[in-house]
This record gives structure tokens, C-alpha cells and sequence, in this order.
């Protein structure tokens, strides 16, 4: 028996273009066919694994592999140049006419576990990985950038209170020590800012470290299902990984839930996964 690739149908929206160089909306297409085969999955599996890999947000793929349908002349047209963009969850397709050097319409996003169309596979966490010395690595240099970010924020929140009641000071005192008060309140906020700078840069660092476990160590990206049993209570929890974010010692994996019927509910949902002592 040979395998049977799904046919899928995208509608096209226009793109924002300059009034002289704008068509008529009847000279657009108006669907995009493409055929889901297993060339077009490895394509995007390779583009999701660099996304990650390289810190990306997006990546564009010239492509011959989708169909434009044109009301206007009741039939598809092959002559398009046409684009592919990946993102971690999901795909959508770009074209243009000739004579134009940027893609004027669009399709809309479709999430990359729908094209699979059978049950998605739910991929289970287990914490003994966290054993390996490429985890054991990454968790200290998470770790480290935790201390630090503690460190920073009990500066931030100590000086907070003092830049409020300078500002507050400076709205009822009189203008003889107004230069004075001023530069320091200048000076303080100078810091407040600096600071908070840094504590902003230590956590999308340790996001980042936090993704690069997940992936590494557990195989993990955005858009993936994923089941994992409590330690504490054997409590099952299974959703879509959306976003992670680190607090303290622990890993908060978020996204929404996946229902007992196999499809994604409207409830957001948390895996924690705690590094532990160190050793």
C-alpha cells in the first residue's frame, strides 16, 4: 500500500503594500494549497532544530512545493515565487507577484502539531536525565545566574524605597536644597536603572540556559506535548510547552493543558522540575 500525503488549504491575506504598488484585491489569490509529505516534515523538523540552536525567532524558506488558486482566473498558478516561514509552533506561506522584490500576501499561521493529523505523540519527562554531566553543567551555570539575579534584586528593592521618598521630598521641600536633593535622586535612579538592566539580562540568560536543558538534556522544544508525574503527590500533569521561565531552583515548563480526549484545552498548566541540591 502506498502512504497517502494530506492535501491542506490555507486562505491568502493581503500584506501592507504602498498605494501604487498595491493590487486589486480580485489579482490576489485567494487559497494556497500544499501536501504534507515527509520531505516537507523533515524540512521543518531542520528548521525548528536550528531555530533553537541558533537563538532564532523565525526562519524563511524559498519553496516550489504550494499551489496559489486565483478566483479571478479559476485556476492555480504556478509562477509565484513563494516563501515558507517556520517559527518554533507554527508555519505559514508568503508570495509575490512578478515585478515585485517583497511577498504582498500571506497565508495565516498554522500550528505545526496540527499538520500531523494523527494523535500527536505526548513525550514524558524523566528526571534521572538530570544526572548526566551535560545537565549537571547547565544547571550550575543556571544556578550561578540565580544567585546573581538574588543578589541584584535585594540592591533594586532596597534603593526603590529610598528613590520614592526622595521624589517625595523633592515635591515639599523648599528650593533652596532642590539642586542638591535633585542630584541625588538623578544618581539613584541612574543606579535603579543599571541594575534593573542587568536583572533583565541575568533572567532571559537563564531562560535561555533553560530551553538549552530542556532540548539538550530531554530533547524538548516549543510545541511539543508533554506528560510528567509528580514527585510529591504522583499528580499527572500533561500540556503543550508553550514557554519556560526559571525561579529559584526550579524549571516551570507552561502552555495549555491536553485534555483526557486528546486535543488542547483552554486551561494554562505547569510542569516544575526542580534541580535539587547540588552536589
Amino acid at each position: 500500500m502506498t502512504n497517502q500525503n494530506n492535501i491542506i488549504c490555507l486562505g491568502v491575506n493581503e500584506l501592507y503594500q504602498v498605494k501604487k504598488a498595491r493590487y486589486l484585491p480580485t489579482t490576489l489569490p485567494t487559497l494556497c494549497f500544499f501536501e504534507f509529505t515527509q520531505t516537507l516534515q523533515d524540512t521543518i523538523d531542520n528548521a525548528r532544530k536550528l531555530l533553537f540552536e541558533q537563538s532564532l525567532h523565525e526562519i524563511t524558506i524559498h519553496t516550489s512545493n504550494v499551489n496559489w488558486y486565483f478566483n479571478l482566473t479559476n485556476r492555480y498558478h504556478h509562477n509565484i515565487r513563494s516563501l515558507m516561514h517556520v517559527d518554533a509552533m507554527n508555519i505559514s506561506f508568503s508570495g509575490m507577484l512578478r515585478a515585485y522584490k517583497q511577498p504582498h500576501f500571506s497565508t495565516a499561521n498554522i500550528s505545526i502539531n496540527q499538520l500531523q493529523f494523527n494523535r500527536i505523540p505526548i513525550n514524558s519527562i524523566n528526571l534521572d536525565q538530570l544526572t548526566t554531566p551535560l545537565a549537571k553543567g547547565l544547571i550550575n551555570k543556571i544556578k550561578q545566574l540565580s544567585r546573581q539575579l538574588t543578589e541584584k534584586e535585594e540592591v533594586y528593592y532596597n534603593i526603590e524605597p529610598i528613590v520614592s521618598n526622595l521624589r517625595e521630598l523633592d515635591e515639599k521641600t523648599a528650593f533652596d536644597i532642590h539642586l542638591e536633593r535633585c542630584s541625588q535622586l538623578d544618581l539613584l535612579n541612574r543606579q535603579e536603572n543599571q541594575i534593573y538592566a542587568t536583572m533583565t539580562a541575568l533572567e532571559t540568560e537563564m531562560n535561555y540556559l533553560s530551553e538549552q536543558l530542556l532540548y539538550q538534556v530531554f530533547g524538548l522544544s516549543k510545541g511539543d506535548w508533554l506528560s510528567y508525574v509528580s514527585q510529591n503527590d504522583a499528580a499527572l500533569t500533561q500540556l503543550q510547552f508553550e514557554q519556560c521561565r526559571v525561579y529559584g531552583d526550579t524549571i516551570n515548563i507552561i502552555g495549555p493543558s491536553i485534555t483526557k480526549a486528546g486535543v488542547l484545552g483552554k486551561r494554562e498548566q505547569y510542569i516544575n522540575i526542580e534541580f535539587g541540591a547540588e552536589k
